[in-house]
């Protein structure tokens, strides 16, 4: 007993990993039927390693996650419990480089506390286990901080490109290093030389790890561009259209505003620290700390853009969901150590003690909070394969079919080894148009089947021209082609038609 807590107390942060860790375990031994978001990566890194022949592509996304994913593949592994073990890898290494920025920044303890703080968030706890962009994203951002904090600009520079190539926002710490670099030198003009270096190494390797994408877009889009510019920032311009996507927009200025700190504050309570963070980043000059000035306007710029933006995500959080368990880690501490400095005072010690009993209740009720809702989350995975993935996802292999295959859905990406072009968005566009792919270079391809559901091709409410067009395409595929399966799946809300094309030719 006494080894063990010699070792809590030695190796906290060893602690808090191994408590993540097997915590995790808990999630590979329950069914992971992977969401929409989920699947597109899993298609896509199947994409990348086939060279066009299997999975699918969208232009819009980063290429980062897909690179992973697909390696599992590529190797023979299961596809999504390869994925998935990277995924808690990644959230395992976000603990541990939130812990040394803290530890770098202030101290020990609040080192501690913010990992532990990161470690029980339920959103971050619940997706280190889905393969998503953000907490892949988040672990390079804080990787890209330390190295900029440990003076390594050129390595800070790299980090920050490959968090821009998991998730395109990321491009945000590139200003946020070059603002810190900027306010050192409003504040000494003597390391002018010094600073503007650091910064054009900052660039440069930023340039330099993001070259290869932007040449393969180059390449890649241009035949279906109209100028050579267009071509090479494709995904981020496709890409931009997301920001406003209508389909996740909050309804309500107020809310729409204060939508990431309703969801910050369901994380822990304790972060409502961060009010007195802000102040004592004043008060106290934190932002004379090129470290703590580099977190903080991170913090902001994140902050203030995807509140700004109207595609509203909760897991759009964990980008700077470490930044805020720091932060409110280092205030709760430093608020406790006053509170220990006013208990020495007679006057003040009864309010003192108050004040200190209601703060450690605080704390400790963020956590169990935290906990409960932790523990919750086992319960949403099913102990085996559900009937959506045995009957739905898995009908296009017990059909047969291993040509091409048009879907409106991309999680069947994940389940068969065909080509899939997408038609998500064709509802836009007043279809059929013979249901063309979202990529041009798919659209004049035969394919072997069309896989559709009405409730997956998203319409504004108030588009009735896109409603019309949306309901009118089941009845012309059940012209053009053979229905071979049919079925209603996810409690009877989302109906599924598989339809077979008899002229397609295998070669």
């Amino acid at each position: 007993m006494t080894k063990l807590t010699d070792v809590i107390f030695r190796q906290p942060l060893l602690v808090i990993v191994a408590v993540f860790a097997v915590a995790k375990l808990l999630f590979l031994f329950r069914y992971h039927l992977p969401i929409w978001d989920e699947a597109v990566y899993l298609g896509m890194g199947k994409y990348v390693y086939s060279l066009g022949n299997a999975g699918l592509w969208e232009v819009l996304r980063p290429p980062g996650l897909s690179l992973l994913t697909g390696l599992g593949w590529r190797l023979g592994l299961p596809q999504l419990a390869f994925s998935e073990v990277v995924a808690v890898l990644f959230g395992v290494g976000n603990i541990v480089l939130c812990y040394f920025i803290a530890k770098r920044l202030f101290d020990r303890k609040v080192a501690i506390l913010s990992a532990a703080l990161l470690a029980a968030a339920p959103l971050f706890y619940l997706y280190s286990s889905y393969i998503l962009t953000e907490v892949p994203s988040s672990f390079f951002i804080l990787a890209s901080v330390l190295a900029f904090i440990s003076r390594r600009y050129s390595l800070s520079g790299s980090l920050a490109a490959v968090s821009m190539l998991f998730k395109f926002p990321n491009g945000l710490l590139l200003f946020a290093i070059a603002a810190t670099v900027a306010y050192a030198v409003v504040r000494d003009s003597s390391h002018f030389r010094q600073q503007l270096l650091n910064l054009v190494k900052v660039a440069l390797s930023f340039v330099i790890v993001t070259l290869p994408f932007l040449v393969f877009n180059y390449v890649f889009y241009r035949p279906f561009t109209s100028n050579p510019f267009d071509a090479v920032f494709r995904p981020y311009i496709l890409g931009a259209w997301h920001q406003s996507n209508p389909s996740k927009a909050i309804e309500g200025q107020l809310y729409n505003y204060g939508f990431y700190v309703v969801q910050a504050l369901k994380q822990h309570f304790v972060i409502a620290f961060i009010v007195v963070a802000a102040f004592i980043f004043w008060k106290k000059k934190w932002f004379n700390d090129q470290g703590k000035l580099l977190l903080g306007i991170s913090l902001a710029l994140y902050a203030a853009y995807f509140s700004y933006i109207l595609n509203k995500d909760e897991r759009f959080l964990i980008l700077f969901l470490p930044a805020l368990c720091i932060f409110s880690a280092a205030a709760f501490l430093e608020a406790f150590s006053y509170l220990r400095h006013l208990r020495l005072n007679a006057k003040s010690s009864v309010a003192a003690r108050l004040l200190t009993v209601a703060s450690v209740s605080l704390l400790l009720l963020s956590f169990g909070f935290a906990l409960y809702n932790d523990f919750g989350f086992y319960g949403w995975r099913p102990s085996a394969e559900p009937a959506v993935a045995s009957e739905l996802y898995r009908s296009i292999s017990n059909l047969g079919i291993k040509g091409p295959v048009l879907t409106s859905e991309p999680v069947f990406s994940a389940y068969n080894d065909n080509l899939f072009f997408p038609f998500y968005f064709t509802s836009f566009e007043g279809i059929p148009a013979e249901l063309k792919p979202l990529n041009e270079w798919e659209q004049n391809k035969s394919f072997e089947a069309v896989i559709f559901s009405e409730q997956t091709l998203f319409c504004p409410e108030t588009d009735v021209e896109c409603q019309s067009a949306r309901s009118n395409l089941y009845p012309y595929l059940k012209l053009s082609f053979r229905e071979a399966f049919d079925g209603t799946f996810y409690d009877g809300t989302v109906s599924y038609s598989v339809f077979v094309n008899d002229s397609y030719r295998r070669t």
